[in-house]
């Protein structure tokens, strides 16, 4: 399991309860198949967003939410709220 800095950061954060602007898409990822909701003022008008471990180990961006709070994850997927 491949664990960055960015990523102890952001779980710390998530853990605290903590609402953290972050991008995720480029950097890599060891679980395929993975989605997660992010939001970050640089990508998609900075309005939430989905993303995905892809088959590449790499992060890629899916599709883009409606507002800055409008995307949950959950253990089956993500979705826009």
């Amino acid at each position: 399991m491949k664990f960055s800095l960015t990523t102890m950061i952001v779980s710390a954060a998530v853990m605290a309860g903590v609402a953290t602007a972050y991008n995720p898409v480029g950097q890599s990822c060891d679980t395929p198949g993975d989605y997660g909701c992010s939001q970050d003022a640089n990508v998609n008008g900075g309005n939430a967003f989905i993303y995905e471990c892809a088959s590449t180990d790499e992060f890629v961006y899916v599709a883009g939410c409606s507002c800055a709070t409008c995307c949950e994850a959950t253990t089956s997927g993500a979705f826009c709220t």
